[in-house]
């Protein structure tokens, strides 16, 4: 029998005939007697594998439950499912193998697997990691069985949590790791439903935003041989991990393919697909075309270099670096301080919007999944033009909206030529004028 259970550990590799031959001889009945009175009972053996004293607590009294017991897991491991995984479905609910420790081990190795196979993110496992690490927030269901989890079980643990100082939004970030853990867990059979998870109310917080002027004004204060990346980042609405990765070969004739992110902040993080899995092949600026001629070197196409190489080493650029150019470039603009993300992918949208963009077409240049995502945008640009009546005149060019209503605006670019051109909509603005 463990010669049996050894090859079944390669099942997969035999034809139906002789995986069901080599099951058959899995796993024997055998008898015991307990208690004062020598009551018989029945158990079923799989030694090295494991052994069965009853159907998750029940006892085997007769020879023909036994039996009926025996042939079940026979059948279930024929259907390719570990001899192991089996036999923790007939423990004990409280049994070792059924708590949440030894289940969350096992899907964490998937998705490491997955990870290193490229379909997940680094940067996400290594949350997942943190979360299921000794003293981890997945540690309140330490000694808890999959099988006893529940709506109030979750409700305790979100509570739990609030405990240990956690922010709205960090609790409903682990709730929702944990539901797809069980998720997972329902597909595989282990559980029958998922439970319902409470509710996280998270405050949505709008990003800042500044206008096209003001981002002009900073990407100006930033070194010309430095800028490209960021005339990318600001231009097309470009995340920073896939600026980070565009590669020399990846532009041709004014146009750039998009189809690869940095899955992390350091020049070591893997390449990987984009956020959505989706590739695009978005247009490129005037300005940065200018950009690309003055410093990229066609010779580079050829070794598959970076397309926007950062100029202290000629390698990828470190998302911390970018962070701190910009950064000092926002402080030269004399401007209040803003992010990175908002003042290039977010105000770069905001203002697509503003000009009248339709949500579909700006959805697919920006390489969202979903519509909703879009919509945010519309909501930044409306809460914009609410500013331009609190604050009009000086205040409102100084947001980059200089102009009149029906007039077209040209900011100055950044290499100092015709920049990019808005044109509003007269009887909007005459409206909020």
């Amino acid at each position: 029998m463990a010669f049996a259970a050894r090859l079944l550990d390669s099942r997969s590799a035999f034809p139906p005939a002789v995986r069901w031959a080599l099951v058959a001889k899995l796993g024997r009945i055998r008898t015991r007697r307990r208690g004062k009175d020598g009551v018989q009972e029945f158990y079923l053996d799989f030694r090295p594998a494991g052994r069965v004293w009853s159907n998750r607590g029940i006892r085997m009294t007769d020879e023909k439950t036994a039996q009926r017991l025996l042939d079940k897991i026979r059948d279930e491991v024929a259907d390719d499912v570990p001899v192991e995984e089996v036999l923790a479905r007939y423990q004990p609910v409280g049994a070792a193998a059924n708590r949440v420790p030894t289940w969350i081990e096992r899907w964490l190795a998937i998705r490491r697997r997955e990870a290193a196979s490229g379909t997940l993110s680094p940067g996400y496992l290594k949350e997942l990691e943190s979360l299921a690490r000794a003293g981890g927030h997945f540690s309140f269901f330490a000694r808890l069985s999959i099988h006893e989890m529940s709506y109030g079980a979750l409700e305790d643990w979100s509570l739990w949590l609030a405990d240990r100082g956690l922010s709205p939004k960090s609790q409903k970030n682990a709730l929702a790791a944990f539901r797809a853990f069980l998720s997972w867990l329902h597909r595989r059979g282990e559980l029958r439903k998922v439970p319902h998870f409470p509710r996280i109310r998270v405050d949505e917080r709008d990003p800042r935003i500044i206008g096209i002027a003001d981002q002009d004004r900073v990407l100006r204060a930033i070194p010309d041989e430095e800028r490209g990346i960021f005339l990318a980042l600001a231009h097309l609405g470009l995340r920073p991990g896939e600026a980070r990765a565009l590669c020399v070969s990846d532009y041709h004739d004014g146009w750039i393919t998009v189809d690869k992110a940095v899955k992390g902040k350091t020049v070591s993080a893997p390449i990987r697909g984009t956020k959505t899995g989706r590739s695009q092949r978005l247009p490129v600026s005037q300005e940065l075309q200018s950009w690309i001629e003055r410093h990229v070197e066609p010779a580079a196409r050829l070794r598959r270099g970076p397309l926007f190489p950062n100029p202290r080493t000629g390698g990828v650029w470190p998302h911390k670096a970018l962070q701190r150019v910009w950064k000092r470039a926002v402080d030269a603009a004399e401007l209040p301080p803003i992010s990175l993300y908002e003042g290039t992918k977010h105000s770069f949208a905001t203002d697509a919007i503003r000009r009248g963009v339709p949500e579909r077409h700006l959805q697919t240049f920006l390489g969202h999944r979903n519509v909703q995502s879009t919509r945010r945008y519309a909501r930044l640009a409306d809460n914009a033009m609410l500013e331009v009546l609190r604050t009009p005149g000086a205040a409102w060019r100084r947001a980059g909206d200089k102009g009149s209503a029906g007039k077209t605006e040209q900011d100055q670019s950044v290499d100092g030529g015709p920049s990019r051109t808005r044109t509003w909509d007269r009887p909007v603005m005459s409206r909020l004028l």
